[in-house]
């Protein structure tokens, strides 16, 4: 084995196990190998593997959280914590060519947040007596004490359905779930959500189309964006014109250049393949 393929998988295995933990070696506190020193040396104490306190000020990865009160201070999850007046979100980054050797810690107040009602919830999410929120980021939903998460994506609360931290006009929120790969439903309409990423002049945004005529007992996600009822087939929400539903199959080959099939002929992402030329 090579000198410089062990180092760099010792780069790589430093990378994954950066998720240290709190230790203490006589009167030296540490976090993940790193010494420091904390505000009130007596008091001090881990509250999980990420967040601590002591009597003045509370902690994330050893590093003081400004104008925290540690007396109040307590950790929510991985990345949240809170004090009798703020909401914390923790979370590391890298930056440019020291990206393999120094992990910094990024500790914000979230906007806004109301401390006492933050409730933390599945798949990132929250919510507070006002507003929801996603890694941190504040949204306005309809009804924020009924909001829930159903995916990384798909969320609803008693009014309505959302994707991506955005209401989804019209639908209902007590009937909406997740069917599965970017499909949602409720009691009328079925769903697609996609984060869209080729629109010139625009960074990535979420798209949500509603599948106009889905029989939405019917309908069946068949993979790789595609679903499907007894008389309609759709790429990403947008009907496949043409396609036959009864007939219509998903190519698992990742590897070929076409990803359906149907008695008509082939298809590649919603688009119809011309037919190979006869040598």
């Amino acid at each position: 084995m090579s000198r410089i393929f062990v180092i760099l998988l010792g780069l790589l295995f430093g990378l994954a196990g950066c998720d240290g933990s709190y230790s203490k070696k006589g009167l030296q506190w540490s976090y993940d190998g790193t010494p420091f020193t904390p505000a009130d040396l007596k008091t001090f104490r881990a509250l999980d593997k990420h967040f601590a306190r002591d009597a003045k000020r509370g902690y994330c990865r050893g590093s003081i959280i400004d104008g925290s009160d540690g007396a109040t201070f307590e950790a929510l999850s991985d990345h949240e914590a809170r004090d009798l007046q703020a909401v914390y979100y923790c979370d590391t980054y890298r930056k440019g060519q020291e990206y393999w050797a120094i992990q910094y810690v990024r500790v914000t107040a979230i906007q806004d947040a109301h401390a006492p009602s933050y409730r933390v919830l599945d798949f990132g999410y929250a919510r507070d007596r006002s507003r929801a929120y996603e890694d941190g980021v504040g949204f306005m939903v309809r009804h924020a004490a009924s909001f829930e998460p159903l995916s990384s994506q798909f969320a609803r609360d008693s009014e309505r359905g959302y994707f991506a931290r955005a209401e989804i006009p019209g639908s209902h929120g007590p009937t909406f779930s997740l069917i599965d790969a970017g499909y949602a439903r409720d009691r009328t309409s079925v769903y697609h959500g996609h984060i869209e990423t080729g629109t010139p002049g625009r960074g990535p945004h979420p798209v949500v189309r509603t599948l106009r005529g889905a029989d939405t007992a019917a309908l069946r996600v068949l993979g790789r964006g595609y679903a499907s009822d007894a008389a309609h087939v759709w790429y990403l929400g947008a009907p496949v014109l043409h396609a036959d539903a009864a007939s219509f199959v998903v190519v698992d080959d990742v590897t070929s250049d076409i990803d359906a099939n149907d008695r008509t002929g082939a298809w590649k992402q919603g688009q119809k393949k011309a037919a190979a030329a006869t040598p």
